[in-house]
């Protein structure tokens, strides 16, 4: 009897052990082949990654720190100014130094080019170009009209975009050489198109040849020549129009196709029900497929509006300017490049630093603006 008690007493003991210490999961064998997908994978992955790193975010977070200081082209190595910096040398922000764009009570201040940039006035007058007349304006005001302007190219693209993307999901003959044909200006290089362009639009050019008229599409250098008036709303808004002509052009085939594989993906039981219903083919698009094609437009739209506030190349080729920013038609990143690298009275990095700044929350404003319309459609 005793024995019976002691062997139930050593059966419970043991279900206790075992209850209180789990047992030991079985280590799953290592699937070789996943295995060396994933190192080749992070393989291929690691130049991006390394190259977004190093020229995104560490770049970002130098102007930031930059653009606080009085750094130019001839302060030294970047990284030996950013070392004084932080080992509290306070000259890095001796505004003083700053001769040319001193300002009235300027001295250790490290927000002095963001107040630059906004209160900043450049002279156009004889021998500039003449905006208004010639009277001081702000550089940065000027160039983000302009900017801003560009950015009309988007709806008119996307409209044109989806027109031609119906057209071409369609059942037709020889639709997939019109894809083609839509693209090609996407491959060509930019240079080549604008100097295209430029032969088609100039004074002595196809437009006006054929239409036996001598409009200045184009502003150039020899503006100074031409009657006195503001030449910015009426020359200016002329020549700028031809930049959104160009780009509409050239980024009408990238965003077709994007638009005839979104229309791939529309339901076509829902459309079949509604014709079923007796909806006409105007209704079934703005009810049915419009609504299936709005991540597309979405996506289009986002990016479509962060590139165009950062036009630079466009406009610089177009209309060139061999001694400033030409505020007739120049985009806001020419400040930059101009502040920062090329400017004549002594260029600036910390100053272009400082534009990029102002830039770069314009762009994360307009993009959180954007999503929180598109989260407001989904409530």
């Amino acid at each position: 009897m005793e024995e019976n008690v002691t062997a139930t007493q050593e059966f419970a003991a043991e279900a206790v052990t075992e209850a209180v210490v789990p047992e030991k999961k079985k280590r799953k064998p290592i699937n070789q082949q996943k295995l060396q997908d994933n190192i080749w994978g992070w393989v291929f992955c690691l130049p991006l990654i390394f190259g977004t790193v190093l020229f995104v975010y560490v770049a970002l977070v130098m102007a930031l720190l930059l653009s606080f200081t009085n750094y130019n082209i001839f302060s030294g190595g970047v990284w030996e100014f950013l070392g004084r910096m932080f080992s509290g040398d306070q000259s890095v922000f001796d505004m003083t130094m700053v001769s040319d764009r001193l300002q009235q009570g300027a001295t250790y201040d490290p927000f002095y080019w963001y107040k630059y940039a906004f209160t900043e006035k450049v002279w156009n007058g004889p021998g500039d170009y003449c905006i208004n007349n010639g009277i001081y304006v702000n550089a940065m005001g000027y160039t983000m009209f302009n900017t801003v302007f560009y950015l009309i190219g988007i709806p008119i693209g996307m409209v044109l975009s989806v027109f031609f993307a119906v057209c071409m999901s369609r059942d037709i003959k020889g639709g997939s050489v019109f894809r083609v044909l839509y693209y090609l200006p996407c491959v060509a290089s930019t240079v080549a198109i604008i100097y295209t362009f430029k032969l088609m639009f100039g004074k002595t050019g196809v437009f006006n040849t054929l239409l036996g008229t001598d409009v200045p599409w184009i502003i150039d250098e020899s503006y100074a020549s031409w009657p006195a008036g503001n030449l910015f709303w009426s020359q200016g808004l002329l020549s700028k129009t031809m930049i959104v002509i160009m780009s509409v052009w050239k980024g009408l085939g990238g965003t077709i196709i994007l638009y005839v594989a979104g229309l791939s993906g529309v339901n076509n039981a829902t459309k079949e029900a509604a014709q079923i219903d007796g909806a006409n083919g105007w209704t079934i698009f703005w009810k049915v497929t419009m609504p299936d094609l709005y991540p597309v437009i979405f996506y289009n739209v986002v990016t479509s509006v962060i590139g165009g506030m950062q036009i630079y190349a466009e406009p610089e080729l177009f209309f060139t300017s061999s001694t400033q920013v030409n505020l007739y038609t120049s985009g806001y990143v020419s400040l930059i490049w101009f502040y920062g690298i090329n400017d004549p009275r002594g260029a600036y990095a910390s100053l272009g630093a400082a534009y990029g700044m102002i830039l770069a929350v314009i762009i994360f404003v307009l993009t959180l603006f954007q999503f929180w319309l598109d989260s407001r459609k989904k409530d």
